[in-house]
């Protein structure tokens, strides 16, 4: 059976960064420990990078969170260090200017994934956006979320996120 499991956004900016925050870097080595563990003969790892250029304050994204963050090839914008080792086992990286990616979805939806494995940040914006995505591009697999691979700024927000999801009938692991 084949299987995907995407790490979304898990980017400096967001761990250390402009929109660092603790949780993000407390959930590093839980992130490692599932990419040490994968069995990538049948499961494709697939990446999303945050990516925004110098005008992104002026995006519809920027103008609510109006804070620069994941400019293209910055720091910021790069995994951290110690999970860099990770991006050339990638099936596909998807380069994506707002919360959710069309393009992964589009990916998913092509696939043969029966099984489909989430992690990264930020739980409550991007992780949940590609997840409510991936449940459109592809309704009759098995979708789960590592919760504690996965953080959010916002408990009350990731929490109520989290039982959004589980409407849908995505696990929460």
């Amino acid at each position: 059976m084949k299987k995907a499991f995407a790490l979304i956004d898990y980017q400096n900016d967001f761990v250390t960064g402009s929109l660092g925050f603790e949780k993000a870097l407390k959930i590093e080595n839980k992130i490692l420990n599932l990419l040490d563990n994968i069995d990538f003969n049948n499961t494709d790892l697939l990446i999303t990078f945050d990516t925004h250029d110098s005008n992104y304050l002026n995006s519809n994204e920027g103008k609510l969170i109006p804070i620069k963050h994941c400019i293209q090839n910055t720091p910021g914008w790069q995994m951290p260090t110690n999970l860099q080792k990770y991006i050339p086992k990638a099936k596909k990286i998807f380069y994506k200017n707002t919360f959710g990616s069309l393009e992964l979805a589009n990916f998913i939806s092509k696939s043969e994934y029966k099984e489909l494995y989430f992690c990264g940040l930020v739980s409550h914006i991007c992780v949940f956006c590609n997840i409510i995505l991936a449940f459109s591009a592809k309704p009759d697999a098995k979708i789960f979320l590592y919760k504690e691979a996965s953080a959010s700024f916002d408990t009350n927000l990731e929490n109520s996120s989290f039982n959004l999801l589980k409407t849908y009938g995505i696990k929460i692991i």
